[in-house]
């Protein structure tokens, strides 16, 4: 794996952008779901040691569709999405050239998008997607599991 000092920026993928969404509000849903309010106050602390912030529009589009959340909660996850996405760099990946990229037939779409952004930007990836993880670790991506710092965070 590539030094940490080497990655320029950090990817993260959808499962905990949805969280960032959902934590932000309302902290008493992130119980409902895999994670805790301790995860949420971990991925922020990790989000704010990076800049920039990358993203490819297939992961926004799964971030929408999972923030499932109803009524004025909806509202407020569509508004902090929207001011989320303006503060990420969206690089371009049309699916065309995604489905290319050497991770598509084994683990689909999304992550051979994010797998090709992060290997042309140099980026580091976040990811709690541990088949993911390890097929970028083996491409020499810097690659976090944010179950791993999870552990790390208590100390494991």
């Amino acid at each position: 794996m590539s030094s940490v000092a080497a990655a320029t920026g950090l990817l993260v993928d959808a499962n905990l952008l949805v969280l960032v969404v959902v934590g932000s509000v309302n902290r008493d849903r992130i119980e409902t779901r895999q994670y805790t309010r301790s995860d949420y106050d971990l991925l922020l602390r990790v989000l704010d040691q990076f800049n920039p912030l990358y993203t490819v529009p297939h992961v926004l589009a799964e971030v929408s569709n999972l923030t499932d959340l109803s009524g004025p909660e909806q509202a407020r996850a569509r508004s902090i999405l929207k001011e989320t996405i303006s503060l990420l760099n969206e690089a371009e990946m049309p699916s065309a050239r995604a489905a290319e990229d050497r991770l598509y037939p084994k683990l689909g779409l999304v992550d051979a998008a994010i797998g090709a952004v992060a290997r042309a930007n140099k980026c580091a990836v976040l990811t709690d997607d541990l088949d993911l993880y390890v097929l970028l670790s083996r491409d020499e991506v810097v690659t976090f599991n944010f179950t791993h710092l999870r552990a790390g965070a208590w100390g494991i």
